[in-house]
């Protein structure tokens, strides 16, 4: 950056282990030492967000260099609320808007503040002192609407004008969805915990439009304690293809018959990756210890956990005939529940009767 900024007289607020408010000099001609060393961050609390919740964004403005940095700004800034981001660096100027919205890879579009003044120094400068920030987290519905729509999001965002810093962020925003599993001995109808564990519900919600678990097994089945699925290789050894795994979200909610977890290695709480269990009873135990994602509690998911709970195992709890995953399947979370949901692509037949109730 290579503005020459004037500093006005006012007040210089330091933005460091605490609020300093100091006299600021008069007719500086002074450069804005070290703004080269600014960074524009952004980070979205979610990696998704669904169409009833709020949008809300981290923007950190970074001084990463070795001396503090001046920054005049063009509006009054109301510390009523405390030490915060504040609006004129946020939102920019109508003349010099801050953000841009990229909705689906349409055109981009600046959104223009309501801001009073036209550019010129209000008498008040912000000092980001060396190796500090100051961020603000917001709802982008306060400032776009359209951020509301369900669909792909690219935001960027421009403090200090067209030459300076540039931080950007993307997300999605959908209609919350529910997950049916479709298995030869019926469906099971997943409510997703999108608030609870939102990077495991991405992750599976990445692997189910992909078609990843269709045609995948049900490789152990526990009665009265769990089941579990979605490996690659078939016996509970396998990963994303991709090998990426997903830190655990743990919480203290209930495990009852009908919960759906990530599995992961008992030795690493963050190694989630591509493979599920489902509870087939209350499993105290359990709480806190897996990344809840998703419960299953009407009648005919309930129906279906116990015939899958009934299939004939080995002593290794492995079913002594193939449990096929014909897929899984997003639908809106408030469509009707009646569904007629075909299989997509080629499945093996059920095993007979006589063969899955075989003696362990």
């Amino acid at each position: 950056m290579r503005s020459c900024w004037r500093s006005p007289p006012g007040l210089v607020v330091a933005a460091l282990a605490g609020l300093l408010v100091l006299p600021c000099a008069h007719g500086s001609e002074e450069p804005l030492a070290g703004a080269e060393a600014l960074l524009a961050e952004l980070q979205p609390t979610r990696p998704i967000y669904t169409t009833d919740m709020p949008v809300r964004v981290r923007f950190t403005l970074v001084n990463t260099g070795d001396r503090p940095v001046d920054i005049p700004l063009s509006v009054p800034w109301n510390l009523d609320d405390g030490v915060t981001l504040p609006q004129t660096l946020l939102l920019g100027q109508p003349d010099h808007p801050a953000l841009v919205f990229t909705f689906n890879n349409e055109t981009p579009q600046a959104i223009k503040p309501a801001l009073a003044g036209g550019g010129d120094p209000s008498g008040v400068i912000l000092r980001i002192a060396a190796h500090s920030s100051l961020g603000a987290e917001v709802d982008l519905r306060d400032y776009y609407a359209g951020v509301r729509y369900p669909g792909a999001y690219r935001v960027e965002w421009q403090p200090l004008g067209p030459r300076g810093p540039v931080g950007a962020a993307e997300f999605r925003v959908e209609p919350r969805k529910d997950a049916i599993l479709v298995t030869d001995l019926g469906k099971v109808t997943f409510t997703l915990e999108y608030e609870l564990a939102p990077r495991n519900v991405e992750n599976f919600l990445d692997l189910v439009r992909t078609d990843f678990y269709n045609g995948k097994t049900i490789h152990r089945i526990v009665p009265g304690f769990v089941l579990q699925g979605g490996c690659p290789n078939g016996n509970g050894t396998g990963l994303r293809k991709d090998g990426k795994t997903v830190v655990g979200e743990f919480h203290n909610t209930p495990v009852d018959i009908g919960t759906l977890m990530m599995a992961r290695r008992p030795s690493d709480p963050n190694s989630a990756s591509c493979q599920f269990l489902v509870a087939l009873g209350r499993q105290p135990s359990l709480d806190g210890k897996y990344t809840v994602i998703g419960r299953a509690t009407d009648p005919e998911s309930l129906r279906t956990l116990q015939a899958l709970a009934a299939v004939k195992t080995d002593r290794t709890d492995r079913p002594l005939a193939p449990v096929t995953i014909r897929s899984i399947n997003l639908v809106d979370a408030d469509s009707e529940r009646v569904r007629n949901l075909g299989h997509r692509g080629a499945a093996p037949s059920a095993p007979s009767a006589e063969r899955a109730r075989s003696s362990r």
